[in-house]
C-alpha cells in the first residue's frame, strides 16, 4: 500500500510531504529506488512490521538510499496509526544503525533522536561565501558547528530573519562543502522571541531546499541544549517562512533524551 503524508504542518499550511510504502515482505533496493523516483518526494519511506511494537524503516530520496529521515519517520507512524495498525503508545523504529523510540500521542507523534554529537568548524569563510553571508551577519552568541542526531548537518546561526530569508545560495558550493564534511547539507537558522526560524539545503542528495526537516532540527535542538542561555525542555522550530507557508517542528526533552515531533 502507498500513501502520501504531509508532516510538520502549521495551521493547516506548510509541511513536508513524504511517500510511505507499507511492505509485507522485503523488496529489492532497485525496486525501492524506482518507487522513490516515481513518487518524486524528497524522501520516501518503506515500512515493514517486525512485531506488534517494532517496525523497520528504510529511506530513499529520488537519487539514493539514505540512513535516516525524521519527517518520513513521523509520517510512517502517522499512517500506521491512521490505518489502525497501531494505537497510542510507545513503539520502536528499527533503522540500519539503531533502534529509536517513537511516542504516539492523541494529536502528536514524537521521534527519539540518535545520540547528539557536536563538532566544531574552524574554517568558515567558504561556508559563508556559499550562502552570501558576512561575518557580521552571524549570530553573536552561537557558532557554526556540525550537528548529528541520525544525520550530519552543518548548523549555521545568522543574526535575524531578514538575513535568513535573503540568503544568496550557491548550490554547487554547498554540495562540495557538504561532501567535504560528510554532511547531508546546511541548516541555517536564527532565534527570535524564543522561537527558532530555519532553512535547510541538501543539494548533495538532490534537495535544493527542504520545506521542513526532523533530524536537522533534532541536532539543532541538541546543540542549543548544550548552551545554558538556550537550554529548554520544549522549543518550536519554524521552517519555510520564505515560502510563505511556515512549517512547525516541535522539540521536546523526554527522560533526558531529545525528541522531535509533529502535530497531525
Amino acid at each position: 500500500m502507498e500513501f502520501v503524508v504531509n508532516v510538520f504542518t502549521h495551521n493547516g499550511k506548510g509541511g513536508n510531504k513524504a511517500g510511505v510504502v507499507m511492505l509485507k515482505e522485503d523488496i529489492l533496493k532497485d525496486e525501492c529506488q524506482k518507487k522513490a523516483e516515481e513518487l518524486g518526494f524528497s524522501e520516501t519511506v518503506f515500512v515493514k512490521k517486525i512485531s506488534e511494537k517494532i517496525f523497520e524503516l528504510k529511506f530513499y530520496t529520488p537519487q539514493c538510499e539514505i540512513e535516516f529521515c525524521g519527517h518520513a519517520s513521523l509520517g510512517a507512524f502517522y499512517i500506521l496509526k491512521k490505518t489502525g495498525i497501531i494505537e497510542e503508545g510507545e513503539y520502536i523504529e528499527r533503522l540500519n544503525f539503531k533502534d529509536l523510540k517513537v511516542r504516539v500521542e492523541k494529536r502528536e507523534i514524537f521521534l527519539e533522536q540518535d545520540s547528539i554529537k557536536i563538532e566544531g568548524i574552524s574554517e568558515i569563510e567558504q561556508i559563508l561565501n556559499s550562502i552570501g553571508v558576512k561575518n557580521e551577519e552571524l549570530h553573536e552568541n552561537l557558532e557554526i558547528v556540525i550537528g548529528y542526531s541520525g544525520l550530519r548537518d552543518i548548523l549555521i546561526p545568522v543574526k535575524n530573519r531578514k538575513v535568513l530569508n535573503n540568503l544568496k545560495i550557491d548550490l554547487e558550493k554547498i554540495k562540495y562543502i557538504s561532501k567535504d564534511y560528510s554532511a547531508v547539507g546546511y541548516h541555517v537558522y536564527t532565534i527570535e522571541n524564543n522561537r527558532v526560524y530555519c532553512r535547510n539545503f541538501a543539494p548533495l542528495y538532490g534537495i535544493d531546499e527542504e520545506a521542513a526537516t526532523g533530524s536537522s532540527n533534532g541536532a539543532l535542538f541538541g546543540y542549543l541544549n548544550t548552551i545554558e542561555r538556550y537550554k529548554s525542555d520544549y522549543l518550536e522550530f519554524f521552517q519555510g517562512e520564505n515560502y510563505g507557508a511556515c512549517s512547525k517542528i516541535t522539540g521536546r526533552v523526554i527522560d533526558g533524551k531529545i525528541y522531535v515531533g509533529s502535530e497531525f
